[in-house]
């Protein structure tokens, strides 16, 4: 038995991917780089280069051969993101299903800063441009990337991320065109969102597919309480202590206000008025959030909306671990094989090992696995007599 052959057999990554019907979709050599990307994009000390995959994972390849993969390879992205949706639907209705808990789908917007080049420079990297960063509260330089997760019972699986390009397809589009590709809600199921994305489009999607939905919603948003067509930021002055009620969401407290009626371009939806506890009505205090669902009580409404936050988790934990913000392949085609390889990565860290597990714990999991397994390979060699030599060299320590 060759040593090639001993790693193969004992490769979890693998499995995982063939449990993905991913032998029937690549070729045999795309098959193993996408298993040598995942092998080296969870180990410590990666950053995002094809150099740190190719050392990280040892593969038997050149860097440029890796790079050649991602920007001009023969292979369809686009049915890993089928596998990746395929998963996360069938584990989040059933965890929905089974636990008779509310599944949420959660869209946001990200940056992956880029340091702006030289106008010398003879090979930029491709689609990058100036994006206002939410977080920084300037213009950055990079891409904008669009992300919907699905979560249920804080189980959070990857759905789908593109690339925003200026001057082509809208985000609002987008996230209409993603909603389309969503089974048809058979459990309570609620679309989640910041302000940006509020909106009759993207409302009528969800409705649509069986979802209701709730989202931040700007103070300068119309609402008509009492007959009245007023900003919501005016209305404010007209509510006193006695109209507001005191709500505790995990850890902090809110005074809040409901407002239930129409606004314009909604016909009926509730606004829920929010402020911190020790800040009612001061400046810059207010926060509205809408919800369609007229059924649900104002903390349930905020205690949802709350469940927004593991799409800020996932930007830092794929940022921070996987490459988001430090990649550095140049074309648009490898940019985004980039993306969809570390939503794989990310899926193999939370259910790649047969039971889900948060991102944090799952990605120290298949990095002992991973140690296990050079350590597994080492001992066979030995015990088959393969030459110290090929040991070697296999672990490019040659």
């Amino acid at each position: 038995m060759s040593l090639k052959t001993s790693i193969s057999e004992t490769s979890v990554i693998r499995n995982f991917l063939i449990s993905l019907s991913f032998v029937l979709y690549f070729s045999k050599p795309a098959l193993r780089h996408i298993e040598e990307f995942i092998n080296g994009a969870v180990q410590a000390g990666y950053c995002g280069k094809a150099t740190n995959i190719v050392a990280l994972s040892h593969a038997l390849c050149h860097r440029t051969t890796y790079g050649k993969f991602l920007s001009k390879g023969k292979w369809n992205q686009e049915y890993i993101w089928r596998a990746i949706r395929k998963i996360a639907t069938i584990a989040v209705y059933q965890k929905a299903k089974q636990s008779k808990q509310p599944l949420f789908v959660i869209h946001d917007d990200t940056i992956a800063e880029k340091t702006k080049p030289s106008s010398k420079a003879k090979r930029p990297m491709a689609e990058t441009n100036f994006h206002h960063s939410h977080l920084s509260k300037k213009k950055v330089w990079g891409h904008q990337l669009l992300t919907t997760l699905l979560s249920c019972q804080g189980e959070v699986f990857p759905y789908f991320t593109e690339r925003y390009e200026r001057g082509g397809e809208s985000k609002i589009d987008k996230v209409c065109r993603i909603i389309e590709t969503l089974p048809t809600a058979t459990t309570p199921a609620y679309g989640l969102c910041d302000s940006w994305f509020t909106g009759k489009k993207v409302i009528e999607a969800h409705f649509k597919k069986g979802y209701h939905f709730i989202g931040g919603i700007k103070s300068n948003r119309i609402i008509y309480p009492m007959g009245l067509r007023l900003q919501i930021k005016d209305f404010e002055q007209y509510i006193n202590k006695n109209d507001v009620h005191l709500v505790t969401v995990g850890r902090s407290s809110y005074w809040t206000y409901r407002y239930e009626g129409a606004l314009n371009g909604i016909d009926h939806a509730v606004v829920i008025f929010c402020w911190p506890e020790d800040c009612f009505k001061k400046l810059g205090c207010l926060h509205a959030f809408l919800c369609t669902d007229t059924e649900l009580q104002t903390q349930t409404i905020l205690e949802y909306y709350s469940q927004r936050w593991p799409i800020e988790i996932f930007f830092r934990q794929t940022k921070g671990n996987l490459g988001l913000n430090k990649y550095q392949v140049r074309s648009a085609q490898a940019i985004d094989r980039m993306l969809v390889l570390i939503a794989l990565t990310y899926l193999y860290c939370v259910s790649g090992t047969g039971s889900y597990e948060q991102f944090g714990n799952g990605l120290k999991t298949v990095r002992k696995t991973t140690q296990r397994e050079k350590t597994i390979m080492i001992y066979k060699a030995a015990k088959e007599g393969v030459p110290i030599e090929d040991v070697f060299y296999k672990l490019k320590i040659a």
